[in-house]
């Protein structure tokens, strides 16, 4: 047969040598597989060997792609108001259903209403009503009629009661409790179930209200009930959060609806993650008959593969992968997966069975003893066997087995769901489209428009400035070895999350070995002559909500899923990137963030030194925290290659990095449904491990422009803080403050426009700190702003830490103990296999809280002792509440789990963080601010003058954050915290357990 020049010819199956080599793999497949598996990797070798072109095979392979989407999840939207008198506010809240298309309405506070009147006008809804103690109260909730709804009967008033059948039961409680209620919330305990969503107007703001917060707390987390709660204000009277929700059991996402309302409450939208599923598939993929194959497949490609015609070669090899895996993959129906139970359970199921129709037919009352009996009898077997199936998976939870996998990834799905999924986007006139074809369309128009290439004025410094010769100019890229190659696909996690191709990252794990040395090949060729394959610029992107789930497609970040060879190629590159950045010394010491040994929390520290040290002083302080507009979005593609060429980065390393950033390509993907595609034309892939660096190098001089502050850089984020002179008058301070503040501003806006990465002047803000005098009242706003002024905050949120102007630490430990409180609430109603077990729990609180309390251990040396004291103690009641003993004292707790205290854990972070500064450049610019700290008190202690510098009475003796630290680290025993009972103390407890509580 002839061939057509364009197509390659598979092997001939006739030749002695493949005969030789396809028998020996079907000998493999044979012993190694199960005969599913085997007879899987037969028909695959035949399906290859009879295809005449590669193009005929992938036809075969393309029918076992599945036409149904996998897996399509349901939401419920939910929308909850204080209506404050239902019959004057009526048409607002039918306005609100038209735009926001919500599946339950809870209106509180309604007054007396007419049903009859409000069953006309909501005539598409189940509607449930209960009446307040008062004419201004009662609770109305209108439940869509495709919803299966009943109701729960509930006396009591204010609070009406609903639950809704799904594939599991979700129990709904609408609550208006003001001061006055004649009920306690004990009252409301009993209409709790495990799944189920409280909204309300509670009538108490847990972060300000105190001793009433922490009764409030204490009804909740018996209840296990964990409050989530929106982060803008809900009364428009003060600057409180009183409107939220108690969950337990259910994911929330929940938000303030910023629309119009003549109400005193603002409204609350939520969306519950439901179990409402449709059309969902369960998948299984064979790796090992994958494997096995790509082995078998080797040769063929190894004589196709030219790095010449890379396109055409590259193109068929990442499809080949992509049907591969799609070939190797079974799909299921989840309604009819059943767990698997040992044949002789499912004897005695099938046995009982048979004889309950017998009993059905003879109505005999012996034999329904009978069943009666087995029934109870099976169901303790089904209840061990379970339970050891726990415990096997609890065994193998830190191995690479899929039975890990599957821990881990139910795990993450129930306790730790990501915040940052759309559900819906809010288009220009407020209306909610809820669509995924259309979203994905939506968000398509805004990334094709907000990626166009900007228009810039030349010539322009960055790109058409005369260039500067040095002496790397010509330094090539180095090559890369096989061991290289194969360490770094190794040591790369092995995520699951598809590219625009279908490949992930995953199947690294099971792909032949011999395929780097190709792939070697691609890589060396592409450092050398910047080649591409055109599909490495395919992009899949993702959106994130940036804050609320319910946005516009402006507030959102846009994840791209870049291709997966090309992943590791930017890995191989970065290494050698970072080496001649560090060479050149082109990035500055007050720039952390995606450099090795310059840390998040050390950074975080520097920041805080600085604003203890100039409040010592007594000095003003004002600290501007600039937000630049989707930063790595931006960079500009121009300026970056001809700044980057200006800074001493030679040609060849320049060139890969044009051709990495230009004629990119992507679409959006929402829920399985795709977009067209469109063109991006600036910013770098977010997601990908080279664009911080990139975008750092990019911006390596911008402290040059921001010279009159002290100035700190976390990749995109910039925080610069002003003293007032000292010296001088207060009044005085703060003019020369101002004046400086404006320059700085002046010199901001510049550099933004010389680099073409705008500035978000809304969400720049201002912080002012001083040690006894309140902020003055002075104005600072950006040039040309139509007279916008900066936001002043009393807050705010820096790396992650809430940092008030006063330095303290309060607010921060009320949102630590509010997300510690939805986790624990959750992993006390997560089950695997329909049970749980002390172990379980334990295990999910390690991995999904202790991370949180965590967060805090940079900080914790600094906090107050009742701070301190108050966090051990939570830390200390969050396990216990997780492990079903409340009722046993701290101590006690800790000698039977032998559970190491919080701040046994904080000093064993510190003592090892403080090994790892002293080698690195964190550590010496934190020693170098002690020892600034050390001169200072020596001279307020006149052990030396200073000329020019005068002593006032208003400096203060400041310690440093390493002298705080090391004085809290030597009050801390070096025993451990957990204490030793003896024998007789033990004999004493079972006698008076009442003593150890």
């Amino acid at each position: 047969m002839s061939l057509s020049v364009s197509s390659y010819p598979f092997f001939s199956c006739s030749s002695s040598y493949n005969i030789c080599k396809r028998n020996e793999f079907l000998s493999r497949a044979s012993l190694l597989f199960s005969s599913f598996d085997c007879n899987l990797f037969t028909e695959m070798v035949c399906e290859w060997e009879s295809s005449i072109f590669l193009e005929h095979c992938f036809s075969k392979w393309q029918e076992y792609i599945p036409k149904v989407d996998n897996p399509c999840y349901a939401s419920l939207h939910v929308l909850s108001f204080n209506v404050r008198g239902l019959d004057l506010r009526w048409h607002e809240v039918v306005l609100l259903l038209s735009s926001l298309k919500s599946d339950i309405i809870i209106l509180l506070e309604t007054g007396n209403i007419d049903l009859y009147f409000y069953e006309k006008i909501f005539n598409n809804f189940c509607i449930f009503f209960q009446r307040g103690e008062n004419k201004n109260g009662g609770v109305l909730i209108l439940v869509k009629q495709e919803l299966h709804v009943s109701r729960i009967e509930c006396k009591l008033p204010n609070v009406c009661v609903i639950e809704i059948r799904g594939d599991e039961m979700l129990r709904i409680v609408g609550v208006y409790a003001p001061a006055s209620k004649s009920w306690s919330w004990d009252d409301l305990s009993s209409f709790l179930s495990q799944k189920c969503v409280v909204f309300g107007d509670f009538n108490v703001d847990l972060i300000r209200d105190g001793r009433k917060a922490e009764i409030f707390h204490e009804w909740a987390d018996s209840n296990c009930l964990a409050p989530c709660i929106p982060d803008a204000s809900t009364s428009r009277r003060a600057d409180r959060v009183i409107d939220y929700a108690l969950v337990s059991g259910v994911n929330l996402s929940i938000q303030v609806y910023g629309g119009n309302t003549t109400s005193d409450h603002m409204p609350i939208s939520s969306v519950i993650s439901d179990n409402i599923i449709n059309k969902r598939l369960g998948k299984n993929t064979h790796w090992k008959v994958f494997s096995l194959f790509s082995e078998f497949t080797f040769s063929f490609w190894e004589k196709r593969w030219d790095v010449d015609d890379i396109d055409s070669t590259y193109n068929d090899y990442s499809r080949f992968l992509f049907l591969l895996s799609a070939r190797c993959t079974s799909y299921f129906p989840f309604e009819k997966y059943r767990a698997s139970i040992p044949i002789e359970l499912r004897s005695s199921l099938s046995y009982i069975r048979a004889i309950s129709f017998r009993q059905r037919k003879t109505k005999c009352v012996e034999l329904k003893k009978k069943i009666y009996d087995l029934k109870r009898v099976i169901k303790i077997e089904l209840k061990k066997f379970f339970s050891s199936q726990l415990s096997s998976v609890l065994s193998v939870r830190n191995t690479s087995s899929p039975t890990a996998v599957f821990f881990w990834s139910k795990c993450k799905k129930f306790i730790k769901p990501s915040s940052s999924s759309i559900h819906a986007f809010i288009s220009p006139g407020g209306v909610i489209e809820k669509d995924t074809h259309k979203m994905c369309e939506i968000a398509a128009d805004f990334y094709e428009s907000f990626f166009k290439k900007s228009n810039i004025v030349k010539p322009h410094p960055y790109t058409d400035a005369p260039l500067i010769d040095f002496d790397n100019v010509d330094e090539v890229i180095p090559e890369v070895s096989i061991d290289e190659l194969i360490f770094t696909v190794q040591s790369k996690r092995k995520k699951k999350s598809l590219d625009a191709h279908g490949l992930n990252n995953f199947m690294f794990n099971y792909l032949d070995l011999s395929y780097w040395t190709l792939l070697l090949k691609l890589y060396n060729k592409s450092f050398q002559s910047a080649v591409f394959p055109t599909a490495w610029k395919d992009t899949r992107m993702i959106l994130l909500a940036k804050k609320e789930a319910i946005c516009s497609p402006s507030l959102t970040r846009p994840i791209s899923l870049i291709d997966s060879f090309l992943k590791i190629g930017e890995r191989l590159f970065l290494s050698r990137f970072r080496n001649v950045l560090f060479r050149r010394g082109l990035l500055p010491d007050n720039q952390s963030g995606f450099r090795d040994g310059f840390r998040l929390q050390t950074r975080l520290l520097l920041f805080l030194e600085d604003i203890y040290s100039l409040l010592a002083n007594s000095a003003p302080i004002c600290t501007i925290f600039v937000d630049f507009r989707s930063a790595f979005d931006q960079l500009w593609h121009d300026g970056c290659i001809g700044k980057l060429r200006r800074l001493g980065i030679p040609f060849s390393y320049l060139n890969w990095i044009d051709v990495w950033l230009r004629n990119r390509k992507g679409f959006i993907e929402i829920n399985n449904k795709k977009s067209r595609w469109f063109m991006i034309e600036k910013g770098g892939p977010q997601g990908s491990v080279l664009t911080p660096t990139v975008f750092i190098s990019y911006h390596c001089d911008m402290g040059q422009f921001l010279s009159r502050c002290t100035s700190h850089f976390f990749a995109d984020d910039v925080a610069a803080i002003f003293a007032g002179q000292l010296g001088v008058r207060y009044t005085e301070q703060c003019l020369d403050l101002e004046k400086r503040i404006k320059s700085f501003l002046l010199d901001l806006e510049y550099y933004s426009q010389l680099a073409d990465q705008p500035l978000n002047h809304t969400k720049t803000e201002a912080m002012f700190s001083t040690r006894a005098i309140r902020r003055p009242s002075f104005n600072i706003k950006f040039e040309g702003d139509e007279g916008e002024d900066i936001k002043w905050k009393s807050e705010y949120k820096y790396l992650g830490y809430i940092i008030s102007c006063k330095i303290g630490w309060g607010k921060l430990i009320k949102h630590i103990e509010l997300k510690v409180r939805k986790r624990v609430s959750l992993i006390r109603s997560f089950k695997i296999f329909g049970c749980s077990s002390p172990h379980l729990r334990k295990t999910l609180f390690y991995s999904y809280v202790l991370p949180i309390f965590t967060w805090i251990f940079p900080i914790f040396p600094l906090l107050t002792v009742v701070q301190r004291n108050k966090l051990s103690h939570f830390y200390y009641t969050s396990l216990r509440r997780t492990l079903f003993c409340l009722e046993w004292s701290d101590s006690f707790f800790s000698f039977v789990i032998d559970e190491p205290s919080l701040e046994d854990r904080c000093a064993s972070y510190w003592n090892r963080y403080l090994i790892s500064l002293s080698d690195s450049m964190d550590g010496f610019l934190l020693f170098e601010k002690a020892n600034l700290s050390v001169f200072r008190m020596s001279w307020l202690d006149k052990e030396f003058p200073i000329v020019g510098l005068y002593r006032s009475k208003r400096f203060i003796s400041q310690y440093s954050v390493l002298e705080k630290t090391l004085k809290w680290l030597s009050s801390i025993p070096l025993n451990s915290s957990v204490p030793l009972y003896e024998l007789n103390d033990l004999e004493i407890l079972k006698l008076f357990p009442e003593t150890f509580t």
